[in-house]
């Protein structure tokens, strides 16, 4: 056992798996993290699987015992020898130079109480879901897009930014509104004007028959009598 394979198998192990045991000295765990803006919101980065460090997981799931034993040809009994005495050298030496590194998965860290924390590789990939997937650089228009339109079967374009003779939307409402009451209006005017020029024709045609009506609304009963005899 060296760091190179006991990197490798952990690769494996924790690609497939939400958690790992690193006997005697806790456990690897895996959250899965969303998509993440960053490089001052200028690139966009697919969602990831974080790899974190845990002490107090200290039972031990024996997946790397038995991977190993698969690897190496050996016996789980033989394997988990093998690796306990491994992880003891391994504890003592992160106790005393601070730092381990695992070669592509990462780097183990311990602080003077003997706290264990672990850095994850930048370049380590453990989510199979997110293969293919590359950060997406922003790119900033240098100015804004044209937005098309199209009306009664042509194509119009209209840039999609304010200019001196736009309106802002509330005034362009307001309009509107102001627009379609003036057309109500009008319409109203034109039905009463129709009307007035009806009852006058219908006046001029029919006034030997509505002069008795005009007589009895304009004169009182004397002046009626009256002009029946001038009349006559």
């Amino acid at each position: 056992m060296d760091l190179q394979t006991l990197s490798k198998l952990l690769i494996d192990l924790i690609t497939v798996h939400d958690r790992v045991s690193l006997p005697g000295l806790g456990g690897f765990i895996t959250e899965l993290a969303p998509s993440v803006f960053s490089d001052k919101a200028m690139v966009i980065h697919p969602p990831f699987r974080r790899v974190l460090f845990r002490t107090n997981e200290s039972w031990n799931d024996e997946l790397l015992e038995n991977l190993y034993a698969d690897e190496a040809d050996l016996t789980v009994e033989d394997s988990k020898k093998e690796i306990g005495a491994f992880m003891r050298e391994l504890k003592l030496e992160l106790n005393s130079k601070k730092s381990i590194v695992f070669p592509g998965f990462g780097t183990m860290r311990s602080t003077d109480q003997h706290d264990y924390f672990f850095v994850a590789d930048k370049d380590l990939s453990i989510f199979p879901d997110a293969y293919g997937l590359e950060p997406l650089n922003i790119k900033i228009l240098p100015k804004r897009g044209v937005v098309e339109i199209l009306t009664g079967g042509k194509r119009a374009s209209m840039l999609n930014q304010p200019s001196r003779h736009s309106e802002p939307p509330v005034a362009q409402h307001k309009r509107s509104h102001h627009k379609r009451n003036g057309i109500k209006v009008s319409s109203v005017l034109l039905i009463i004007f129709l009307i007035l020029v009806v009852a006058v024709a219908l006046m001029v045609i029919f006034k030997d028959q509505i002069r008795p009506v005009w007589e009895w609304l304009l004169y009182s009963q004397e002046e009626r009598e009256l002009l029946r005899q001038l009349i006559k």
